[in-house]
């Protein structure tokens, strides 16, 4: 059976620009509803399951898809989904990191964790467990409410694209990516 995967990332975060927040929970801006709002109009007119990164910005934006739904899809918070962990770089400015260090980790992006953080390959493993478990599971259409890196996870499964090209692709806040299962190698 070909699933249809609905991967959509959270809308505008509350955050000051130049900020890391990876796994900090932060909430997300004013703009909310106008954006999930114009999310909401691309999706399906069901889904069969809804999962979801258990941080604040990805939970408000899955239950606000569950409640335009006239069959709600239940929600299925999984930590899996949750975004890169910058360790020690969490909430801090971009521009105001060890220099040295964040040029070490730009070089070797894939295999560096940050300071008592993770790497991509880190993120990758985990979100291809998740993958592997949903796979395996008879779901039609589901939609993952989630982030810039796991979808670049997913994208890079699905589309056998290099983890390292990934990064070159621009996934705005509150948009939709959709895969099919069939495509999977």
């Amino acid at each position: 059976m070909c699933m249809e995967i609905y991967l959509i990332r959270h809308t505008k975060p509350l955050v000051e620009k130049g900020i890391c927040y990876g796994q900090s929970d932060i909430d997300v801006r004013n703009t909310f509803d106008i954006e999930a709002e114009k999310l909401i109009q691309w999706l399906p007119q069901e889904l069969d399951i809804l999962y979801s990164s258990p941080l604040l910005r990805c939970i408000k934006l899955s239950e606000k898809i569950q409640e335009s739904f006239i069959n709600k899809p239940k929600i299925i918070h999984d930590k899996r989904l949750i975004e890169m962990n910058f360790g020690d770089w969490e909430l801090k400015k971009w521009d105001e990191l060890d220099r040295k260090l964040s040029e070490q980790w730009i070089e070797n992006i894939l295999v560096q964790p940050t300071p008592n953080g993770e790497s991509f390959y880190d993120l990758n493993l985990r979100v291809t467990h998740f993958i592997n478990d949903i796979l395996n599971k008879k779901i039609k259409k589901a939609g993952v409410v989630t982030h810039a890196g796991v979808i670049r996870c997913f994208i890079s499964r699905f589309k056998n694209i290099s983890l390292i090209e990934t990064l070159k692709l621009t996934i705005d806040f509150a948009s939709l990516t959709i895969l099919r299962s069939d495509s999977v190698k």
